[in-house]
């Protein structure tokens, strides 16, 4: 299996092997673990880790331990992986957010807003950027979808 990780050319052609490899519930899991271990080695304590990430102290302790044991493989990795921006995270933290989210239905246009921008190309946001700018009204909405694009390209 690793073996086959190593052939792959490119991010992409990665994330389709892995993706037919490992079920979704498999890959968060995985993903999750990773961020674990990221923001033990930054110096996060357990109780920090717990709330950002709403994971159990049993499983941070268990990630913990394999860090202490062993953890070579995640200390590798993890130098290699580009900086996060916890900036670009200020949506996912707040408690408003978290209730737009549970109610969806009323906040789907927002959402759905939010969402593009995250995932626009830099030409993409340069078009969503040049119409806000022309916006004689900002709205909250507007304000929140100018941090996005900020964020994106720092």
């Amino acid at each position: 299996m690793v073996h086959a990780l190593v052939q792959t050319q490119t991010i992409g052609e990665a994330a389709l092997f892995v993706q037919d490899l490992l079920t979704k519930s498999e890959m968060k899991m995985l993903g999750k673990r990773l961020r674990i271990a990221k923001l033990l080695l930054s110096g996060m304590t357990y109780k920090e880790i717990q709330n950002n990430l709403h994971s159990s102290h049993t499983t941070v302790a268990k990630i913990a331990a394999w860090l202490a044991e062993r953890g070579d493989g995640f200390r590798k990795i993890i130098e290699k992986l580009p900086k996060e921006k916890h900036e670009e995270r200020w949506f996912e933290r707040s408690e408003w957010d978290s209730f737009k989210r549970r109610y969806s239905l009323y906040f789907w246009p927002e959402l759905l807003l939010e969402e593009i921008v995250k995932n626009a190309n830099q030409r993409q946001k340069d078009r969503i950027k040049s119409v806000l700018e022309r916006l004689e009204e900002k709205s909250v909405l507007h304000k929140n979808i100018e941090k996005l694009l900020h964020y994106s390209k720092v």
